[in-house]
């Protein structure tokens, strides 16, 4: 599993993409919110971080899904920001689903662009 880090193209001081590539579980899910954390990449200029999973094996389940959940739920930052996940797998885009229905505390959204991703960080509403 890699992850690649890239900055927004048109919005690189508000938007951060992270790029998950080959077999992708839940504890590499969370060390790359780690990783983000750690290297202070999220300040507040950061409106939103899109997670790119169009090119990954996911390899998760429920339990493990919550496990994530739980963990981004004890990061105040990632309560302030949006954080859009992006694939064309429904076999994947359930999660994100589950996340905006489960999670009160967190804006999280299941998008098949990073276009459709973008709008929604830059607008106002939830």
């Amino acid at each position: 599993m890699n992850v690649l880090y890239e900055k927004h193209d048109i919005f690189p001081t508000s938007i951060l993409i992270r790029k998950f590539i080959g077999r992708t579980c839940s504890s590499d899910i969370i060390n790359s919110w780690e990783y983000l954390l750690k290297n202070n990449l999220i300040d507040s200029h950061i409106k939103g971080i899109i997670t790119d999973l169009t090119v990954c094996d996911l390899n998760l389940d429920l339990e493990s899904f919550e496990a994530v959940l739980y963990y981004m739920e004890k990061q105040d930052c990632l309560k302030k920001i949006k954080c859009p996940v992006i694939s064309n797998n429904p076999k994947i885009i359930i999660f994100p689903f589950l996340a905006e229905k489960q999670s009160t505390e967190l804006k999280v959204k299941p998008f098949s662009t990073i276009e459709a991703a973008t709008n929604w960080i830059l607008t106002n509403s939830k």
